[in-house]
């Protein structure tokens, strides 16, 4: 069954809607009270009774009193565990629910099996793996290599691929007991899926769990700022803007916020603990500072320091409402770059992560959009509003994926010139002479075999996938990543 039409066989968002007005605090105080028809009459009066509104809120995230550059979960602690490292390599996972994490499991699979003599050493390619990123679907397989580690990559197979997460998490979501806490203002749909998954995945890790002892690679789970639109990405530079610990804040809701899609779920709410006017504040984030030094502004840094504006001596965002990361970025092709702006050169972005002599930089996109026309173009009727509000999520994600696809190749082809204008002067210290860059894809496409293709974008959006349909993407994923010319050639290079 479809997200779509899991959402159509049940009550559960309109009435939510309908019980959690009458339990806001004031936003509709003294409004008219509205009648439920006979149906839905007798299902309100079965739960509500029980224990009125709900006063249920979500875990709030932390405050700290002044940034610690050398602590939390920021990339640098991350590469500083192998300084001698002169390869690059990000895997991004895209969105589309487990369509998009079991292509990206096939990928880290291949990556696992693939044998190579790079540095003196006969290793895994996986080993060489630095930043794993992952948005909605492709953020639940970017948690589980995060808590679990890459030698435990098999779990998420048992964990997530073989399990029947859509099914077990509709049955929770019709307890009554589950109805009735969503009736709080402050405990929404998004905030259900967190405990679920935190549950039978996640098991309350935090940031803190998996910072505690770094290990490659460092994985950046990415949502949508909901007014801003910009990209929110769940480490601790970012959280300095918020003066708050990342480190108490569980896997299980930064995958949640990841994955809100709007409508279907709701948003996922953090909290700024910024400080006001009258206030000391935590001191400027590490980012920012590193920027300052040198006299770097960047569309990303004013994004991100927007957090902090005051309007009359008050913060005007005390509150951040984050959405599905895929209205951003959903293949995160912009992320590397968005990384590098913020300190005005590759260089430099290389330098402050830590890297010396780079000789090789790896960037592979997951990409598990699909193109697949829906139900709805082979029918005269009109779209319901269900589907036509999903398609407000669904068209931008689609249109920027290319986009930003695109873009993504032009940053690296210019990257090459600053590298080649650096050697010019002799500069070697961050790249090697012989470094190269490389840009990878895997997608839904089989090349010349329209009917796999087909098949394979037909694939739902769902939080679970029939064994068939686990085993097609896998299998392609292997594949289609073992036979890309610019896959054989890195290969090459590294023997």
């Amino acid at each position: 069954m479809t997200l779509t039409a899991f959402l159509r066989s049940t009550f559960f968002t309109a009435r939510s809607r309908l019980w959690r007005r009458s339990c806001e605090p004031t936003a509709f105080r003294g409004e008219k009270t509205r009648k439920l028809p006979p149906n839905k009459l007798f299902l309100a009066a079965a739960i509500l009774p029980l224990a009125g509104c709900s006063t249920l809120h979500y875990e709030v995230n932390p405050p700290i009193k002044m940034v610690e550059p050398e602590v939390g979960y920021r990339l640098q602690r991350f590469i500083d565990t192998e300084p001698e490292d002169h390869m690059f390599m990000q895997v991004t996972v895209s969105g589309g629910g487990a369509r998009a994490a079991t292509l990206g499991y096939g990928v880290l699979e291949e990556l696992k099996a693939t044998r190579v003599h790079w540095d003196g050493k006969h290793e895994r390619l996986i080993d060489d793996l630095d930043v794993l990123m992952g948005v909605s679907g492709g953020s639940m397989l970017t948690a589980a290599v995060a808590l679990n580690g890459i030698d435990s990559l098999e779990r998420f197979e048992s964990d997530f691929l073989s399990a029947t997460l859509q099914d077990d998490f509709k049955s929770r979501l019709l307890r009554p007991s589950n109805l009735w806490r969503i009736t709080s203002p402050n405990f929404g749909r998004s905030d259900a899926l967190e405990r679920f998954l935190d549950q039978r995945l996640y098991r309350g890790a935090t940031f803190g769990d998996i910072s505690r002892t770094p290990r490659k690679p460092f994985a950046v789970i990415y949502a949508t700022d909901m007014v801003t639109g910009g990209r929110f990405e769940f480490v601790q530079d970012q959280f300095d803007f918020l003066c708050s610990d990342l480190s108490q804040v569980k896997l299980a809701r930064a995958v949640a916020a990841s994955s809100a899609v709007p409508l279907v779920l709701s948003p996922i709410t953090i909290w700024n603990h910024s400080a006001d006017a009258n206030e000391a504040g935590c001191g400027e984030p590490t980012v920012k500072r590193a920027a300052a030094r040198l006299g770097v502004q960047s569309r990303r840094l004013a994004e991100l320091d927007g957090y902090k504006e005051q309007r009359k001596g008050e913060l005007r965002r005390p509150f951040i409402h984050l959405i599905d990361g895929g209205l951003a970025d959903n293949v995160n092709a912009r992320g590397a770059a968005d990384y590098i702006a913020q300190f005005g050169s590759l260089a430099n972005g290389a330098r402050f992560a830590g890297y010396r002599g780079l000789r090789r930089m790896v960037f592979i996109v997951v990409n598990a959009e699909t193109s697949a026309r829906s139900p709805e173009d082979r029918s005269p009727h009109v779209p319901g509003p269900l589907r036509t509000a999903l398609a407000l999520a669904d068209i931008p994600i689609n249109r920027n994926s290319s986009a930003a696809l695109t873009q993504m190749r032009a940053t690296v082809d210019n990257w090459k010139e600053e590298v080649r204008s650096a050697h010019a002067r002799s500069d070697y210290s961050v790249f090697a002479p012989d470094i190269q860059f490389f840009v990878i894809e895997v997608n839904l496409t089989a090349a010349g075999d329209a009917e796999l293709s087909e098949r394979l974008q037909a694939i739902p959006t769902t939080l679970q996938l029939t064994p068939e349909e686990v085993s097609a993407l896998r299998q392609h994923a292997r594949i289609q990543l073992r036979s890309s010319p610019d896959y054989q050639h890195l290969l090459q290079q590294l023997h």
